[in-house]
């Protein structure tokens, strides 16, 4: 037996699917092949080709360990914002995924695993404020400037203690060592 709740997310489904489809009409049509959708592909490419030359050899495994968790919660955070309509990305690379997977998926772990390399006995909180800063109060800005980022009701600011604590926390799994082995 089917009950009210289940006819009314069966309807919401309905919208988002429809809402969905309208995006993903209008990314065929109008962003697809664009130069931002290019310099979407291209920031993708850079970050790992340039992380795959400059990275720690010996200490990749533990850095795109941290990586990882940089990507997971930056694509989790990302589709929350959006979902919140705090923000809105107009030329996102794949339509039907509700984040900027260039950002999420590169330019934020690689920034971080290579601020986690370079110089390893600098206080992590100071390259935590270092990064959240230039993610912030750049990074963001940039895109906004690009026309691929619109903050709707998401001021740079509000970033800030987000980037500090996935910095942080991305340091506190890279050295991490208590790793048993499988038999």
């Amino acid at each position: 037996m089917k009950n009210k709740v289940y006819d009314e997310m069966n309807k919401g489904l309905e919208l988002i699917h429809q809402g969905y489809q309208i995006k993903y009409d209008i990314w065929q049509d109008q962003v697809l092949f664009t130069w931002r959708w290019w310099l979407g592909c291209g920031l993708v490419i850079l970050c790992w080709v340039g992380w795959s030359f400059f990275r720690k050899k010996r200490s990749s495994d533990r850095l795109f360990y941290a990586g990882l968790f940089v990507m997971t919660i930056s694509v989790s955070l990302d589709a929350i914002g959006m979902q919140l309509k705090a923000w809105n990305y107009i030329y996102p690379l794949i339509p039907l995924i509700p984040a900027y997977l260039p950002y999420d998926l590169a330019l934020m772990p690689v920034s971080v695993m290579l601020l986690i390399q370079v110089k390893p006995k600098i206080n992590p909180f100071y390259k935590a404020i270092l990064f959240a800063a230039l993610t912030s109060f750049a990074g963001e800005p940039i895109f906004k400037w690009l026309e691929i980022y619109e903050p709707l009701t998401w001021r740079y600011i509000y970033s800030v203690p987000f980037y500090i604590v996935i910095y942080l926390i991305a340091n506190w799994l890279s050295k991490r060592s208590n790793f048993e082995k499988i038999i």
